[in-house]
């Protein structure tokens, strides 16, 4: 545990420097390694999913469980995971896929979480925080920018600074992102349109596309042994027509519910996460339309 917290720490320090430097890669690379070694001590305990189509299971230290692990999406083999993550970081994508990509940054993230759980009882901000880095480091390196974490808002007074999400500032004559990232939305998802609608706002539709990533909406009864998600699709499609519109909605462990957005009005693009390195080179060529 205090191996991880060390690595977990290195993580954040180079973040707030470089998010896209490699040495970041191989910490996380070293921290999948740790914490696979602490869970293959660890018992799985299945879930009774109420989730249609998927299945969990929780890690037990025999005193504490983890949170729901998605059966399908969790890689054993760190080795498989490693393989995946080359071919990623080599450009190599002809030799994976996104559902490939997908599953081994959903194991690398939720390995992480769950030893977290195990060993401190109610800790959400470490795994948080954590999953902040994790996102912002692979769109700092597809994207080959460092993110801000503030910008500039000009009034009649004084300049003064906006803290935000990640913002990554693609260059002169093309879109900027706006990159929030949470474990899950639940009842905070709102903030995420709210922000987008700041950003518009004060600096024009279309300047700022939002593109969230989460990794997953899971819910777990520790007496019950239960797991459910939780979802606000039609909260979600309010948000989309009144408040502002997200470009892109990644997820590790995509719920169908939001998954089904893509086919309704307002469509809101929700994908696994895996896809975005299969389109990112062309995702910001035609945004007039959000396609």
């Amino acid at each position: 545990m205090n191996t991880a917290i060390r690595i977990y720490k290195s993580i954040g320090a180079l973040s707030k420097i470089d998010a896209q430097n490699s040495e970041i890669t191989k910490l996380f690379i070293e921290l999948h390694r740790h914490c696979q070694n602490i869970l293959t001590a660890s018992t799985k305990i299945s879930l009774i999913s109420k989730i249609p189509g998927k299945q969990y299971f929780v890690f037990h230290n025999g005193t504490k469980n983890s949170r729901a692990v998605n059966e399908d999406l969790f890689i054993n083999d760190v080795q498989l995971v490693e393989n995946t993550l080359a071919h990623l970081i080599n450009n190599q994508l002809n030799s994976t896929t996104p559902d490939d990509i997908t599953k081994a940054l959903y194991t690398m993230a939720i390995s992480f979480c769950a030893v977290i759980d195990l060993g401190k009882s109610g800790d959400q901000k470490t795994p948080g925080t954590f999953f902040e880095y994790f996102s912002s480091h692979w769109f700092a390196k597809t994207l080959r920018v460092h993110p801000q974490t503030s910008i500039q808002v000009l009034n009649l007074d004084r300049d003064t600074s906006l803290p935000t999400d990640y913002i990554y500032d693609l260059g002169d004559n093309r879109p900027k992102i706006h990159l929030p990232v949470k474990t899950s939305t639940r009842e905070r998802v709102i903030q995420v349109w709210a922000h987008q609608r700041v950003l518009d706002g004060v600096y024009g539709t279309g300047r700022f596309l939002g593109m969230l990533v989460c990794l997953s909406e899971t819910k777990t009864d520790q007496k019950k042994l239960e797991v459910t998600d939780i979802c606000l699709p039609e909260q979600w499609r309010a948000y989309q027509l009144f408040i502002a519109q997200m470009y892109r909605i990644y997820y590790l462990d995509a719920p169908t519910k939001y998954l089904a957005l893509n086919n309704v009005f307002p469509p809101i693009n929700v994908r696994p996460l895996g896809e975005y390195f299969y389109e990112v080179n062309s995702l910001f060529d035609n945004v007039s339309n959000y396609s």
